[in-house]
């Protein structure tokens, strides 16, 4: 959640995705955080009573749960890595590919064959095209940033890489997918 000081500076608070990171977003602790929240609120309402303020709220993104059962890891895919130029980048929600010259029909079968059940496949330049990474004009970058395929895994999973030394790294509240959960995000307005 972000909020403006009376200087219009923005303040984020972070427990809350924090907390849905380390708990879930339907634990207690993610539960007793938006009670502080919603205290935090009604003080910063109660605080501009009787002046000509309008007060919005919104969070960055919206997040899901998930679990190990739900989790695939490239280190049990060593195909689908030799495939891939660079580590998985991205989100696990949404993990983009930058393929080893001549692999891309070789990885478009793999992901069919052995990832399908449970992670579509997209050529980045379609989500692009398609709006997913907001509206024109892109950025100048955002092309090289967004590898060449997108794996998107279907809701409740997620993919997961290493780098070399890493440890395994799990979170049960995730964020970075395209579910309907995960895109509505709130905008709250209100005018004391």
């Amino acid at each position: 959640m972000a909020v403006y000081d009376h200087a219009g500076r923005n303040t984020y608070w972070p427990d809350l995705d924090t907390l849905s990171h380390q708990h879930g977003v339907d634990s207690a602790p993610v539960r007793d955080q938006f009670r502080s929240i919603d205290i935090a609120w009604q003080r910063l309402l109660d605080g501009v009573q009787g002046t000509d303020t309008v007060v919005l709220a919104t969070a960055d993104h919206g997040l899901i749960d998930t679990a190990p059962e739900r989790t695939l890891y490239l280190e049990d895919h060593p195909e689908l890595a030799e495939m891939l130029a660079l580590p998985l980048c991205g989100e696990p929600r949404a993990a983009y590919c930058y393929l080893r010259p001549g692999t891309e029909t070789d990885f478009q079968l793999y992901c069919r064959e052995r990832l399908g059940a449970v992670c579509q496949v997209a050529r980045a330049e379609e989500l692009l095209a398609a709006g997913w990474f907001g509206p024109m004009p892109e950025h100048p970058r955002l092309r090289r940033r967004i590898g060449d395929w997108v794996l998107l895994p279907a809701d409740g999973w997620v993919i997961k890489d290493r780098l070399v030394g890493e440890g395994r790294f799990a979170q049960v509240g995730v964020h970075g997918g395209a579910s309907a959960s995960e895109q509505w995000v709130p905008l709250i307005a209100a005018r004391p």
